[in-house]
């Protein structure tokens, strides 16, 4: 039986935040790699994640993808020296790198374009948010114990309900990933499977999965 949470949200106020995925942060040939850290865990999550998009869709839910960008005029000295020993950098703006991985938004799904960890400074995440009418943010992508994490934060900071799906997004470590799991669903909102929150949007979708093949069968 599903924790009474899960249908406290109004899953049809909800949006799809897919943060990150970038071949930089998930591409064997990408930053991550170059400068030594490891992708595996990052993209074994893409089939969750697009369980989650797909079902979104279906819901007529507000998908919007988040993607970091740096260049010289974002990049302040402080924002710099904490990655000044970086062989490679990351998502340099214009480069195969800031592009996504294994993703694409379609035509009706939103973009915003980040420079800081959170999705929510220096953007218009939180007006496109409200203009819209969306209360319950559905957090997808990686690192979760740092852009997602701090996405996260800020969103519940700004009063939205928080669902962290825990099989849709990765760390570079199990041990950093579980951490940022279990402070994220004490402190600042839930956590869930891939299989809970499509459920629920599923339950808000104006065509339900499997309804064209009853109606085919008839």
């Amino acid at each position: 039986m599903m924790s009474d949470w899960t249908t406290d949200l109004d899953w049809s106020k909800s949006a799809l935040i897919v943060v990150d995925l970038q071949n930089d942060y998930c591409h064997w040939q990408g930053a991550e790699v170059l400068n030594g850290g490891d992708v595996t865990r990052r993209t074994a999550i893409l089939p969750a994640v697009q369980r989650l998009i797909d079902a979104a869709h279906r819901a007529s839910t507000t998908v919007i993808f988040i993607r970091t960008e740096h260049d010289h005029t974002t990049t302040s000295p402080a924002w710099a020296y904490r990655r000044k020993d970086y062989q490679k950098p990351f998502c340099v703006t214009g480069t195969w790198g800031a592009e996504y991985f294994g993703v694409e938004p379609g035509p009706e799904d939103l973009e915003v374009t980040k420079h800081r960890f959170s999705a929510f400074v220096g953007t218009d995440l939180e007006l496109r948010l409200r203009a819209l009418g969306r209360e319950t943010l559905i957090i997808a992508g990686v690192d979760t114990n740092v852009c997602v994490e701090s996405t996260m934060r800020d969103g519940y900071m700004h009063d939205f309900s928080c669902v962290l799906v825990t099989d849709a997004t990765a760390a570079g470590t199990m041990e950093e990933h579980e951490a940022s799991c279990a402070t994220l669903g004490r402190y600042f909102g839930w956590t869930a499977k891939t299989a809970t929150v499509v459920a629920m949007l599923d339950t808000v979708a104006p065509w339900k999965p499997g309804l064209a093949e009853a109606l085919a069968a008839c």
